[in-house]
């Protein structure tokens, strides 16, 4: 919840405030809200800390902003074709009962879906587990619940030895599919439209990563990390990506808002830079504040 109303208000005060109306607004709401899964996990597996005490409470901050998701995209997919409020609760209702269902036979029967799959031969381990992401996302995305949370909840049921040998085979597809969804979103975007809404992407793009880390710093806080673990959480959370861009692109294509495209285009890029820079400074930066009371 206060990851929610810390960092979903900043992009729907500010679409508001543009004179958007209010489904742009909620866009623009979802393109700040949630950080970058992939870009975070990354940066966290790159500079060793998975196995911190504060790794925990990241994650979990990033599996509830996934499963939010499936929510927010089927709402938002019924308002952008105009459908009325009893079709687009049903929509709502059919997702939540997918990603439970999900979730249950992952938490049930995750250790025997993992048995099934896992084999010696790296070839039926890869075909296995991408074809049953493509099954379930597939799926997901016939209820309108979105593909790529079908998919993150196909991760979530994987579990023991499977999932090392897994990420081996399928992370170079990861790198190559991310690249390629970039890709494409930049091709909907005019680089000329850009630098109107720079200035505008900087100054939203600063306040919401001072509310990610206000959000990573208070939920680590309560997890009882120590100081430098709440500050790595924080820092951690600032990166934005995947689901931000799918959330823009839907107001792209159904021609919502024309600086609703750019705007994201330009936040996002700030934030996924901004994010492994600081995450990869935080503890540096507290050295030296350190250092420099300890002096004084």
């Amino acid at each position: 919840l206060m990851d929610f109303v810390l960092n979903f208000t900043p992009g729907l005060l500010a679409g508001f405030m543009l004179g958007w109306n209010p489904l742009a607004a909620l866009l623009l709401g979802g393109v700040t809200y949630i950080s970058s899964s992939g870009v975070i996990a990354k940066v966290m597996a790159e500079l060793g800390w998975m196995s911190n005490k504060e790794t925990p409470t990241v994650l979990s901050i990033l599996v509830i902003e996934d499963l939010m998701m499936a929510i927010y995209l089927p709402l938002i997919a019924v308002l952008l074709i105009g459908q009325s409020f009893a079709t687009g609760l049903i929509s709502i209702l059919v997702a939540l009962a997918t990603v439970g269902a999900v979730l249950y036979v992952a938490v049930r029967y995750g250790g025997s879906i993992s048995r099934f799959a896992s084999h010696e031969s790296d070839e039926i381990i890869l075909l296995t587990t991408f074809g049953a992401v493509l099954l379930v996302a597939g799926i997901a995305q016939r209820l309108q619940v979105s593909s790529a949370v079908g998919a993150f909840l196909v991760g979530i049921a994987l579990s023991g030895p499977l999932v090392h040998r897994a990420q081996n085979l399928i992370s170079p597809l990861r790198d190559l599919f991310a690249a390629q969804f970039f890709f494409f979103f930049g091709l909907q975007i005019d680089p000329a439209t850009l630098p109107p809404v720079m200035l505008l992407a900087l100054a939203l793009g600063i306040v919401t990563a001072l509310t990610k880390v206000l959000t990573g710093w208070w939920a680590a806080r309560r997890a009882g990390i120590e100081r430098k673990g709440r500050w790595r959480a924080g820092a951690a959370l600032v990166a934005r990506g995947e689901f931000s861009i799918v959330i823009a692109g839907l107001g792209v294509s159904a021609g919502l808002e024309p600086r609703l495209g750019p705007l994201s285009a330009a936040y996002v890029l700030f934030l996924a830079v901004l994010g492994p820079i600081l995450a990869r400074t935080i503890e540096p930066l507290l050295d030296a504040v350190t250092r420099k009371r300890s002096s004084g």
